[in-house]
């Protein structure tokens, strides 16, 4: 899992007893760091064994509800460092920090008696860990939800593979996946520019074909993970989003087959502000609103109103919306979505989401999405002013597939 520097922030805390309020927001966009999953501690050990818990006897949909703590992590955990001694990190978010790591199952076997099998090979992990004392019940509380995740058919095509908690340095491990979708938008962006002609202009930068294929795969996972999984991811954007090579029935990479083909299956990452809707309410899971991104960040959860209320959350409804606004990045190749000068008028533009097919196109690559087109056909009836007006997943589906 690798994400790149960007020109701004991403995640805004909003766990603070001072609620941003409209001017300070707007002032804090410039300090947002891309999110992905995190992992720090005071003074972790460069070797840790965590003790298994089993979760295998949760094998109904109500039993699944009705996980209590995360799954432990079994093995040894090793972090990898750079030529400074410097852990190297994957990705860094306002709750934690992401360190890539391997793995070893721990040696259990008696020196009196000779291995039957060859010691497990090292795999490659994401391992995300609290960056502050707050973030520590966050980061338990998304591992309840992984954990939960994880034990509901089909988690394994549609979320990010989750391998376990530590406890003792209130860690989530994970399965390492190369690129995000953040990184996919801006190199194909950064070839759209270097070949741009009038025969292209008028398409996604990745070609209509690829960005309607990953359009389909990514609002499927959506509903998957409303319907089926019943969470609310809360922090939907291109960095939250990694993407996992498809392989043929060979086994090779289906990249190398049609080049107009998405190569990828998306999956979903960082649920640091999800919450369970099979709970009596998004609080009980301890994370409402606790980051947030204004340029994908539903309009109706930007209000001075909602970033005052400790009872504010998001919803199906607004990540519908923020799964919308990160195709329309994708299909622009723009990762501000907002043409705005300033953070302030991209925040402004922000507040009014419901245009933001008519912001976009104001912007420099807004002949990307023609009107009547296939984006503007997407994306139009999920990014509707009322919440109650948006087209669900499930019905965003069908829709996709016309």
């Amino acid at each position: 899992m690798t994400t790149r520097n960007v020109p701004f922030h991403l995640s805004l805390d909003t766990q603070h007893g001072d609620k941003h309020p409209s001017g300070s927001l707007a002032a804090s966009i410039s300090h947002l760091t891309p999110p992905v999953t995190p992992t720090g501690d005071s003074d972790p050990p460069s070797r840790r064994l965590a003790t298994p818990r089993s979760h295998e006897s949760l094998s109904t949909a109500t039993d699944q509800a009705a996980v209590f703590s995360p799954l432990e992590f079994p093995e040894e955990v090793e972090f990898h460092h750079d030529g400074s001694g410097s852990r190297v990190e994957l990705g860094r978010g306002v709750w934690s920090i992401v360190y890539m790591a391997s793995s070893r199952a721990p040696s259990t076997v008696s020196s009196m008696t000779p291995p039957s099998s060859p010691a497990t090979a090292s795999r490659v992990l994401a391992v995300k860990s609290p960056v502050r004392r707050d973030a520590q019940a966050v980061i338990y509380a998304e591992a309840k939800i992984l954990t939960r995740l994880s034990l509901t058919p089909g988690h394994k095509r549609y979320v990010v593979p989750f391998r376990g908690y530590i406890s003792r340095s209130q860690s989530i491990v994970m399965s390492a996946l190369p690129l995000s979708l953040a990184t996919y938008i801006e190199d194909k962006a950064g070839i759209a520019r270097e070949n741009m002609s009038t025969r292209t202009m008028f398409d996604p930068v990745q070609g209509l074909s690829a960005w309607h294929e990953m359009a389909e795969r990514l609002i499927a996972g959506l509903s998957w993970l409303h319907n089926e999984a019943q969470i609310v991811h809360g922090d939907l954007k291109p960095h939250n989003l990694l993407l996992r090579p498809r392989r043929g029935s060979s086994g090779s990479n289906s990249s190398s087959s049609n080049s107009d083909d998405f190569p990828y299956d998306p999956v979903f990452a960082d649920f640091s502000s999800a919450y369970d809707m099979s709970c009596a309410s998004p609080g009980a899971t301890g994370t409402s609103i606790s980051a947030m991104t204004p340029p994908f960040t539903a309009p109706e959860l930007l209000s001075v109103a909602s970033l005052t209320s400790p009872d504010s959350a998001p919803t199906p409804a607004s990540d519908v919306f923020s799964l919308a606004v990160t195709l329309l990045a994708a299909a622009t190749g723009d990762l501000l979505v907002y043409p705005g000068s300033s953070n302030m008028q991209r925040l402004a533009m922000a507040r009014e989401g419901h245009r933001v097919l008519d912001f976009a196109r104001s912007g420099a690559n807004g002949t990307r999405i023609p009107r009547k087109g296939l984006v503007e056909r997407i994306v139009q009836p999920a990014t509707v002013k009322e919440p109650s007006q948006r087209i669900t997943a499930a019905k965003w589906v069908d829709l996709s597939r016309q």
